[in-house]
């Protein structure tokens, strides 16, 4: 947006006035006047004349026509591309997100095998759990985005979702199982077999979490 110098004067005028400070007399030769028709206005010390005050109010006006076109624009972008939308109707809560109708809230459990920090879906609207225990924020993520899609917590996509969350969740228990075994045994034999185990495990659970995110992609 572009300032005029006359603009510029003004706003600068009327900031004096407003901070109790005085304004320099004016240039020689440059009489502020609306129109060649109207007569000349002079303003006395912490006055405004009305030239000044249209000035300003024709520089608010073009900022808030400004303001209007970048809302406008968020909107519109916000249709064609489903993760700007997200992000407008995104915020902070205690403890985790709020996207849209749902929230995904961040809980702790020091005694959970497949890791203490897991996430649980509650509606908004209603405060009821959609689900609980779930290990990757990308599940919870993914969930959300198909329930306020339209989709129900029954639906096909949304319980592979889960399905393959449970799998991670599953393999990496066994994992931890596998590890604390190595620790305890001191026979060769039943060691190597555990951190075969062990390895198969974390696989099995990685290849849980890529399907996961593949599925999360097709959400968006």
């Amino acid at each position: 947006m572009t300032v005029t110098p006359e603009e510029r004067d003004a706003m600068q005028r009327l900031r004096n006035i407003m901070e109790g400070k005085s304004n320099p007399e004016p240039k020689t030769g440059r009489l502020v006047m609306a129109e060649s028709t109207h007569e000349i206005e002079l303003a006395g010390p912490g006055q405004a004349t009305s030239a000044d005050v249209s000035a300003m109010a024709a520089v608010l006006n073009r900022l808030n026509s400004l303001s209007n076109h970048v809302v406008d624009d968020m909107i519109t972008e916000s249709v064609v591309h489903g993760n700007v939308a997200e992000a407008l109707v995104t915020e902070r809560v205690n403890n985790g997100v709020k996207v849209g109708r749902y929230q995904i809230l961040v809980k702790e459990d020091a005694l959970r095998t497949a890791g203490k920090q897991f996430y649980s879906i509650y509606n908004s609207l209603t405060n009821d759990t959609i689900a609980d225990d779930i290990s990757l924020y990308e599940t919870a993520l993914a969930v959300v985005r198909y329930l306020n899609s339209g989709r129900f917590a029954n639906d096909p996509a949304v319980r592979k979702l889960f399905e393959h969350d449970d799998a991670y969740t599953s393999h990496r228990v066994d994992a931890v199982q596998f590890k604390k075994r190595i620790v305890a045994t001191r026979d060769p034999v039943k060691k190597d077999l555990y951190e075969s185990r062990l390895q198969a495990s974390m696989d099995r659970c990685m290849d849980a979490k890529r399907l996961i995110k593949t599925l999360a992609k097709e959400c968006r």
